[in-house]
């Protein structure tokens, strides 16, 4: 065997050794994987992942591109990744459009909600590159699961006569008119008294930190029989450009927002001693919301 002959067959030992090194490191690694809150602005919202494996890989690893899109949009990429062949860390971020990912969202609302959330990656190890894209049906019925319910009480100053009760809310999506995304609520009420009750209006407003997110307005009057139920659609306004910066505060204050809101109804009430309209609080909901997004996400990571 010549000189050249010798030193291709080094060469073609010390590759099946270092193939047989890395399949080893891989099997061995037992990676942990956690994730962290980054920057988190109006505009995005940056998520770190942190994961260690127990030997170097000695192997150089990129990734040429990682895209997320849902419903055929882009709404998240790669931001940076850190790795090195010798070392037992690697280091990410993904930089998550705020307002893509509201768009996002209504796309999937106005296609009945069903959609597919993608993955695109194009990872590179030594010269070999090749894309890969993962893609999962979503069809999570997000605005079923809306409901909102309120006990009678009684009006203030008038013992003999009560509030309707609001016995169920249905919210369907209708579409964007400029800025603001338009839902048409159906109020499920029902009247306690034993006479009819007219309502001349209806309208509620929704803060979150204090940040005005949404109002609705009903579309026309009605009158509830005595002891009947009537469905009273209202049409619901969301401020899509205030709702990027609803998350920022929320994140930016420990995944916590306070969540006010506040439901009316102008009646026409004729009962002995009083006759004429009368504006009363339907409902008024404060409630503090904290979610644990990263929490769960790395007691999800901890048991794979």
């Amino acid at each position: 065997m010549g000189i050249i002959g010798k030193v291709i067959g080094a060469v073609f030992i010390l590759l099946i050794i270092w193939g047989g090194y890395i399949a080893y490191a891989l099997n061995n690694a037992s990676p942990k994987v956690s994730v962290a809150w980054g920057e988190v602005t109006e505009e995005k919202t940056e998520i770190i992942i942190n994961a260690s494996i127990g030997k170097p890989l000695l192997v150089p690893v990129s990734i040429d591109e990682l895209r997320f899109l849902f419903m055929g949009m882009q709404i998240g990429r790669l931001g940076e990744f850190n790795y090195s062949p010798f070392g037992t860390r690697i280091q990410a971020s993904l930089e998550m459009d705020n307002e893509k990912i509201v768009d996002a969202i209504l796309k999937y609302f106005e296609k009945g909600e069903r959609g597919n959330l993608t993955v695109v990656i194009k990872p590179k190890m030594l010269f070999l590159s090749k894309e890969v894209e993962v893609s999962q049906e979503i069809n999570e019925k997000v605005l079923e699961k809306i409901h909102l319910k309120a006990q009678s009480q009684n009006i203030a100053g008038l013992s003999i006569i009560k509030t309707p009760e609001l016995k169920d809310t249905v919210v369907r999506y209708l579409g964007r008119e400029g800025n603001k995304a338009v839902f048409m609520t159906d109020l499920v009420l029902y009247n306690p008294n034993p006479y009819p009750l007219p309502i001349l209006k209806t309208n509620y407003k929704v803060w979150v930190n204090g940040l005005k997110l949404g109002e609705g307005e009903s579309l026309k009057t009605t009158v509830i029989p005595a002891g009947g139920t009537v469905k009273l659609p209202v049409k619901t306004y969301v401020l899509v450009s205030n709702i990027p910066k609803a998350w920022e505060m929320h994140v930016r204050n420990n995944e916590t927002s306070i969540v006010r809101a506040e439901v009316f109804l102008r009646l026409q009430i004729s009962v002995p001693g009083f006759s004429g309209t009368k504006d009363v609080t339907l409902k008024t909901i404060d409630q503090t919301v904290k979610t644990d997004i990263m929490g769960e996400i790395n007691r999800a990571l901890s048991e794979v």
